[in-house]
Parts: C-alpha cells; sequence; structure tokens
C-alpha cells in the first residue's frame, strides 16, 4: 500500500481539518450574492429557457455567468482542497416560481460540477421535506434528525425555500478531524474502518446488484493522496443485520466513537438555513447532518429544501473502494434510474 495519511496513519492538517468553534456566524465562508451576480442570474435564466432543456441536460454552456463564474471556480478550490464548504446567499426565493428557482439551482451547480441522480426515480434535483410517508428508505424525504454522515456523490449542494418553524439546522463536521482524533485517542479502532466494511443498498437504489457491497472503508485517500471519508452508518449498521447478525463489537465501538466526535462541542459546526441561501459541501472531506425540528402545521409553509448531487470530473479521481452504488450514472455517484 503506498505511503499516504491512511496506511502511514498521519494526521491530516489545516484547512482540511478544521474544528466548528474557529468560525464565527456565517464568518469567512459566506459569499453574498451582488446586484450584478443578479442581474447575471436573470439573463442566465433567460438564455437557458430559450433552450428549453431538461433540469438534468443542464451544463455549464447553458447557464453563462461570466462575472460569478470566476467566484464559482474559486469556491471549487475551496471546496476541494480547503475548508470543504461554502454557502452563496442572496436569491429572493418570493421574486421567481419554483420552476425557475430550480434551473438556477442546476445553473449555478453545473459551473461546479456534473449533476447525477439521486434515485432509481431519476430525480437529478431532490425536494428535501418530509413527506409523512410510512416506510421511506431516504432520509431526506423524512422529517426530524438526520445523523452525520456523508453521500455518495463528490458535491452536496442544498438550496433553501423555506425554513422550518424552529430547528433543522445543517450540521457538519471535518472529517481530517475526527481521523485526527481517532489518531491521538483511539487508533486501535481504526483498523476495521480502513480495511472496511460491507455497505447495505435499499433495494430501489441497487437494481440488480446484490444487497451487501463488498467491504468499504471508512477511511481512504483519492488519486492525489487526500483523505476520502466514507461514513454511512445508517447502510453500514443494517449491512450486519442482512449479513444475519449485528456488528462486531469493535466496529461499534469505532462507529459510535466516530459519531461521538462529531457531536463534541466545538468540532461541529451548525447553519441555520434562510430562504435563498445555497450550500455545497464536499462529500469526500465533510461529514453532514440535521438537527431535529418543528415544522409548520400548513403545508404550503412546511420546511422545504432542493438537493442537488455533483461528481467533480476535474478533480483526483476518488477511490474505487467507496463505490456503494454499482449503477451509476453519467460520471458515477448517482444512482441509475430504474426502467
Amino acid at each position: 500500500m503506498a505511503d499516504t495519511v491512511v496506511s502511514a496513519r498521519r494526521p491530516v492538517s489545516a484547512p482540511l481539518a478544521w474544528r466548528g468553534d474557529a468560525f464565527g456566524p456565517r464568518q469567512g465562508w459566506e459569499f453574498a450574492l451582488t446586484p450584478a451576480h443578479l442581474d447575471e442570474i436573470d439573463r442566465a435564466v433567460t438564455v437557458m429557457s430559450l433552450r428549453g432543456l431538461a433540469l438534468s441536460d443542464i451544463g455549464r454552456a447553458d447557464f453563462p455567468l461570466p462575472v460569478l463564474g470566476p467566484d464559482l471556480a474559486a469556491m471549487d478550490q475551496v471546496l476541494r482542497a480547503g475548508r470543504g464548504f461554502v454557502l452563496i446567499k442572496g436569491i429572493d426565493v418570493t421574486r421567481y416560481p419554483e420552476d425557475t428557482l430550480r434551473q438556477i439551482f442546476m445553473g449555478i451547480g453545473a459551473h461546479l460540477g456534473v449533476s447525477v441522480s439521486q434515485s432509481h426515480r431519476g430525480d437529478y434535483l431532490g425536494d428535501v421535506f418530509d413527506r409523512r410517508e410510512p416506510g421511506n428508505e431516504r432520509p431526506y424525504r423524512r422529517g426530524g434528525l438526520i445523523s452525520m454522515h456523508r453521500d455518495p456523490p463528490d458535491v452536496v449542494g442544498l438550496f433553501c425555500l423555506r425554513n422550518a418553524k424552529t430547528g433543522g439546522l445543517s450540521r457538519i463536521a471535518s472529517s481530517a478531524t475526527v481521523w485526527n482524533t481517532f489518531l491521538a485517542e483511539r487508533p486501535d479502532l481504526l483498523e476495521p474502518l480502513v480495511q472496511g466494511l460491507p455497505f447495505y443498498r435499499p433495494a430501489a437504489d441497487r437494481g440488480d446488484s446484490p444487497a451487501l457491497s463488498p467491504r468499504l472503508p471508512v477511511f481512504t485517500t483519492d488519486a492525489d493522496g487526500q483523505l476520502h471519508c466514507n461514513f454511512i452508518p445508517e447502510l453500514i449498521r443494517s449491512g450486519a443485520q442482512q449479513n444475519g447478525g449485528t456488528l462486531d463489537a469493535r466496529v461499534a465501538e469505532a462507529l459510535s466513537f466516530f459519531e461521538g466526535v462529531t457531536a463534541r462541542d466545538g468540532v461541529y459546526l451548525d447553519m441555520e438555513f434562510q430562504p435563498g441561501d445555497m450550500q455545497f459541501l464536499n462529500d469526500r472531506t465533510i461529514i453532514h447532518g440535521r438537527t431535529d425540528y418543528e415544522d409548520w402545521p400548513e403545508p404550503e409553509r412546511r420546511r422545504h429544501l432542493f438537493r442537488l448531487w455533483l461528481m467533480c470530473p476535474h478533480w483526483p479521481a476518488p477511490s474505487a473502494r467507496v463505490t456503494v452504488f454499482d449503477n451509476t450514472d453519467r460520471a458515477g455517484g448517482g444512482i441509475a434510474k430504474a426502467a
């Protein structure tokens, strides 16, 4: 095995390794759109509308942003090799119909990566709200708390249309900080997370693939040697159950320690979305979740966000060992639409 931060058990330094208490409220990680940016977005919407494209076909050239584009290129570097998260604010969600807001989010996202499908439904733009349907397997279609995890693509984006009555904060943490904490406090628990664990794949999203994946590592590195975290505890714990048993005691302790580190005061950063906020996270290096919330009773006021999954072919290749879904679409990392 090559001498990487994982194989050599070396700590990771800043800016990848950060603590939430190092950031002030929206200080240093918020990008406010200017009137010039907003005018440009309006013009881009007109260009794109004339082309009559489906959301999944929108590319960078279909949403021209000569002024904002260089700023988004700088954000791409922050996502890839910096702190791994950005927040864009300034879209007036009351000014546009919902279909136009979807186009704006897809258009801006196209300047960061290639959108991929998020489920067998072929939804290139997911709707995050509580559907209040029993049996929903996917957390983004349910209400309440979402535990800390990462998603399969390179970048995940959220665009807030309406926030909750109370709560529903986006909670993020640096996986490099978690890795460093393992090295400092519990290096004895790292081995199974590096060697790999079987992940369960929900029936709706695996096509003809088996229910259990090959053994996928929680910590590995990409082609550039950068730490790549693959923490999806719900699928790991379900994998153990599907395998006819429970988690090995050492694995269970490792997962609990991981979750405990992300829950420590000062480690995580909470973001309270306002309507019009767009958040983009590097899914290779950032762990994210959601705090519990109380929603509005009226359906038209309930918490609602759009979700975007992006792959970034211009980044160093991700580790092939972290492929959760076999039936991927386009740039990989997405879920092929059911026939």
